[in-house]
């Protein structure tokens, strides 16, 4: 939970100066007189000031109420004043800075608070089909994207063991004239910084990193954020953008632990040049095996390659962070793979490992003016490559709500009424679609059998409501259509 923060009072002055409010405040400890933006250029003045306890905020009341009206508590705001307030998104990753963007764009202001020194992206590849893309188009970084991206030739699954091909699809004409887009491939830190060069591009988007949120209140027609800094940051509303491990969320919805299956994944991202030509393809190859995979696939316009493996550790430690991998039992669990398979492993990174959760489907994410994004509302497995994708849609769907509809709160609940159900599906189908690739037994061989008979394009009806079609808008389609 949220700690509570120090004790602060605010003062509405309408004509007194700073030298007024100081005179008599003589027994005060760490006292911090911070004006507010909304005021700066005009009155009243509002200035909050921390107290060490509450006793010296009484001796304060006691020894001004003479010279200033006190409002012992938060003065109102008028609604003019209110519009100027920027809507505050806590979280600087790609669906924080997604959120800042669209909603940039809808005229609105924005101040992103990240924790972390800068804004970057740890992690390696991530695949981004066409309902992305249709993102990308809204967020104006379309171009910048397919700039930077890889583009696969197939999707191929093929059986671990054995080596071989169990169903493959072509990314081919048919599939861009179905959906619109193409399927692309990109390194994660490559897509947070586009987002994040637009988001400096814009005189209605403010960054602060280093800023970690602690506490956050809902005054009914604004909120207040503080900061473990000190500082405290006003905003019409409040975005928790916050990822998988979100506090936002434990303060609203109630502290409840992500889910496990006890997977881990490994991965490497290597030039292009080191990787044998046998070992290379232009397509994304999974190699399903029993409790475990392999995934490879080109990135970065074909510059470097991605390469991850995933196998079930029960024995490995959970909670936020990311523990490390361990060779000998990556090269124990993959000891019956395939020559190809086995000839990738060298280039895995088990210095570092990430465990994979989801969260049970949440029906509210939103609680007046605080709402939730991305992996802080639908955390998903990684098995249908939708997590990003759908903190894309959150954010524009989110901001389109918020232009069109009347009143902060009612646009955070219309936002959620539209992408609820989608978002719960994603989960649902990610879920299947592990249970698939990692099949063990008979269920192995019912898959392999199902799949060698599977026309090419039974991917693109399985997945088209995922994708969108491209004559019609994914971001606002139904979940149960399709």
């Amino acid at each position: 939970m949220l700690a509570s923060g120090a004790w602060a009072e605010r003062i509405c002055a309408p004509s007194v100066s700073l030298a007024a409010i100081l005179e008599g405040v003589t027994e005060a400890k760490a006292v911090t007189f911070r004006t507010f933006e909304p005021w700066r250029q005009a009155p009243p003045l509002a200035i909050e000031i921390s107290f060490a306890n509450v006793g010296h905020a009484q001796q304060y009341r006691t020894a001004l109420a003479s010279t200033i009206l006190l409002t012992g508590g938060l003065c109102a705001m008028s609604e003019g004043r209110l519009d100027n307030l920027p809507f505050i998104v806590i979280g600087g990753g790609i669906g924080g800075t997604a959120a800042a963007l669209a909603l940039s764009r809808k005229g609105k202001r924005v101040l992103v608070l990240e924790q972390a020194v800068d804004l970057t992206e740890i992690g390696a590849g991530i695949q981004m089909p066409p309902n992305a893309f249709k993102a990308f188009d809204a967020l104006g970084v379309l171009e910048a994207v397919q700039q930077v991206a890889a583009y696969p030739e197939q999707l191929i699954l093929g059986d671990m063991l054995t080596g071989t091909v169990v169903y493959q699809t072509p990314i081919s004409d048919a599939f861009i004239e179905r959906f619109g887009h193409r399927y692309a491939l990109m390194h994660r830190g490559d897509l947070l910084q586009i987002l994040v060069s637009a988001c400096k591009a814009s005189d209605r988007i403010t960054l602060k990193t280093s800023t970690r949120a602690t506490t956050f209140r809902d005054l009914g027609d604004r909120v207040v954020v503080s900061t473990a800094d000190s500082e405290t940051y006003e905003g019409q509303a409040m975005i928790a953008a916050d990822g998988l491990w979100s506090m936002t969320r434990s303060a609203l919805f109630g502290a409840e632990p992500p889910r496990t299956e006890s997977y881990i994944v490994c991965r490497g991202v290597v030039p292009i040049s080191e990787i044998p030509e046998a070992l290379y393809s232009q397509s994304v190859t999974m190699w399903g095996g029993p409790e475990l995979d392999l995934f490879h696939y080109p990135l970065r316009r074909g510059e470097i390659y991605n390469i991850g493996a995933s196998y079930r550790d029960p024995n490995a430690l959970t909670g936020a962070g990311n523990p490390k991998g361990d060779r000998d039992v990556l090269l124990t669990r993959f000891r019956d793979a395939c020559p190809h398979v086995k000839a990738l492993l060298p280039y895995i990174d088990v210095s570092r490992a990430w465990v994979l959760y989801d969260r049970p489907s949440l029906r509210n994410w939103a609680k007046g003016r605080m709402v939730l994004l991305g992996d802080a509302a639908h955390p998903t497995y990684i098995y249908i490559s939708q997590g990003a994708c759908m903190a894309l849609e959150d954010a524009v769907l989110l901001a389109d709500q918020v232009s069109k509809v009347d009143g902060v709160p009612a646009a955070f609940r219309a936002y959620e009424d539209i992408r609820y159900l989608r978002a719960a599906r994603i989960q649902l189908t990610s879920r299947q679609f592990g249970e698939v690739y990692h099949a063990t037994g008979v269920l192995r061989d019912l898959r392999n059998a199902l799949l060698a008979t599977a026309r090419p394009e039974a991917l693109y009806d399985t997945l088209g409501w995922v994708f969108g079609a491209a004559d019609a808008d994914c971001l606002a389609t139904s979940a149960a259509a399709g």
